[in-house]
This record gives structure tokens, sequence and C-alpha cells, in this order.
């Protein structure tokens, strides 16, 4: 990350980080309105962008929900439907097959996200 972050995304990090799962926008924006005050909505999501664009954030699109980045290397988002925790799993090989497959019919892919919902091994576990 080359660019120092803002108060803004330095807050909403703290919050991602601190959180025992993905957070909405509004969850975010309700959190920052009780510590500190007047929030508006633009505030949240122009710090998420900020975020997003320097790579300490991402956006978990099935849950519209946002977490913080435990791992550079790209990964499989894995989402437990019981706790609610989301892990990143690094799968290197997957995402490079995935870009040539894609390469080979021409399609020049911007990112790659792919998100699995399913149980941790913890709530597996608690079931057998």
């Amino acid at each position: 990350m080359g660019e120092a972050l803002t108060r803004n995304e330095t807050e909403v990090l703290a919050l991602l980080r601190g959180a025992n799962g993905p957070m909405t926008a509004y969850q975010l924006l309700g959190r920052m309105q009780r510590d500190g005050g007047a929030v508006a909505p633009p505030t949240v999501s122009g710090a998420l962008k900020g975020l997003e664009e320097a790579g300490v954030v991402q956006r978990i699109a099935t849950l519209r929900a946002w977490a913080a980045v435990t791992s550079p290397a790209p990964g499989v988002v894995a989402i437990c439907d019981d706790c609610g925790t989301v892990r990143s799993v690094e799968a290197p090989s997957l995402f490079e097959s995935l870009h040539q497959r894609l390469a080979a019919e021409g399609f020049a892919e911007a990112r790659q996200t792919i998100e699995v919902h399913g149980r941790c091994g913890d709530c597996a576990g608690d079931k057998a």
C-alpha cells in the first residue's frame, strides 16, 4: 500500500479487523455514528472504495458485506453459513488455471473472486 490511509479509511479498517465477521456498509455506518457522531453514507462508501483499491479489504458479494483481507495471495472466500466466519483460502493454481482458460476464450478478466458457502471445520464438527 503506497499512500497513507485517510482518517475514515483507518477507522473503517479498524472496525473490520475487530469484527467477528464481515460487516455491511450500513453496519459500519451505524458503528461510526455511534462512536464518532455525524457520519454520512458517502463517508463509508468512499472509505471502502479506497481500502479495496489499496488491497486491504474485500467485498463479499454474496453477503453484500466487507471484510479485512487476511492474505495477499488470491484466494477462495470460504463463508460459513452457520457461524458467519469468512476466511480466504489460498488457491494460486486454481486462479492460474482459471486465468489460462479464460485467456484461451479471449476473455481478459479484471479481477477474480470465488465465494464458497458451506460450514467451517468448527461448525461441521459440532453437527457430527
